[in-house]
């Protein structure tokens, strides 16, 4: 996909740091080694010399002789370079740049195509800049509190905090067990019962072991998309082009956009492209079924049904509880 100018310049600034870091970091080494151990700095300028001197041997025309015999000066020499880095317990690469990527060496580019590296950079940086306004921090399973719903019941279903025990353990397993190709779910219920807390919880998880998240709420990404496919600028349609494509998408607070035929038709690609891929897809809402019908149509909710895992959030708005609370 394209990425903006902006975000490969920033790919570009960060391997060009990188790159700056390594030799600045093997010339340090390099200082204190030959300030220690002097024989280090012979080899070294050795070395060089009979570099220099093979590519004399074997431009001249009887040079074969004299280039066995370099290549054999060179091998010893770099035979005692390794038993004395060996005897001093450090690595056979310690007097090479330390490239964080040693298939470009940190140039981003191998045999004239973008390196692996280069890709990862653009990719994370984009997830970074869309997840830049989520709390994607402030939210973990350890301060998720079950003490906010109530344990009584009227007989005929489970009580609060035993519903919302069972939604805080699947979603702990979820996130434990998070791959690329994880369930689907679908978190609904009123305001202020965990859904955003939860989802954010998952992210966090999802993040940590290396997957590519984007979250945010239903109107600001629909906002930004209508945005970009108005616009002539280098990002059109990156938005959109991440959350087809990363790892993990939750969308927030579904339903709370403005309802027009392009939103629903965004959301309609989005879930079905998504589907297509096997990528998994976390949707949180305060709508109803019936609402959600009304909404997006059967295209959108027939997929919602069959497709996510429904997880029903229920007791009193914590938020209004820990504000009593606090109040006391």
């Amino acid at each position: 996909m394209a990425y903006s100018n902006e975000i490969y310049q920033y790919a570009r600034d960060v391997l060009a740091q990188r790159r700056q870091k390594a030799v600045q970091t093997l010339l340090e080494r390099r200082q204190e080694l030959y300030l220690r151990f002097p024989r280090f700095e012979e080899i070294e300028a050795q070395l060089r010399l009979t570099g220099m001197a093979a590519v004399r041997a074997a431009m001249s025309p009887n040079g074969k002789e004299k280039l066995d015999e370099i290549r054999q000066v060179n091998l010893d020499l770099q035979e005692e370079r390794r038993q004395m880095l060996s005897s001093l317990g450090l690595p056979q690469d310690y007097l090479s740049e330390p490239y964080v990527c040693p298939l470009c060496k940190d140039e981003g580019f191998v045999d004239g195509k973008r390196c692996a590296c280069f890709e990862k950079l653009v990719r994370e940086e984009s997830f970074r800049r869309l997840n830049r306004l989520s709390p994607l921090s402030l939210s973990d399973f350890d301060n998720f509190d079950l003490s906010y719903y109530s344990s009584v019941s009227d007989g005929t279903a489970p009580s609060a905090f035993e519903q919302m025990k069972k939604i805080y353990q699947y979603c702990k397993r979820y996130a434990e067990n998070f791959s690329s190709h994880s369930a689907n779910l679908l978190m609904s219920g009123r305001t202020g019962l965990g859904k955003t807390h939860l989802s954010l919880a998952i992210a966090k998880a999802a993040i940590q072991k290396g997957f590519g998240v984007i979250y945010g709420s239903a109107p600001d990404l629909l906002a930004q998309i209508e945005k970009e496919r108005f616009s002539r600028g280098d990002s059109a349609n990156q938005t959109l082009d991440l959350m087809l494509d990363c790892d993990l998408l939750i969308l927030d607070d579904l339903g709370a956009e403005f309802a027009t035929n392009f939103t629903a038709a965004t959301i309609y690609q989005i879930m079905n492209s998504r589907l297509n891929k096997g990528l998994p897809t976390i949707i949180s809402t305060n709508l109803s079924y019936q609402e959600m019908l009304k909404n997006y149509g059967e295209r959108v909710s027939s997929r919602v049904i069959v497709s996510y895992v429904p997880l029903f959030f229920t007791g009193q708005d914590v938020r209004q509880q820990k504000m009593t609370r606090n109040m006391k």
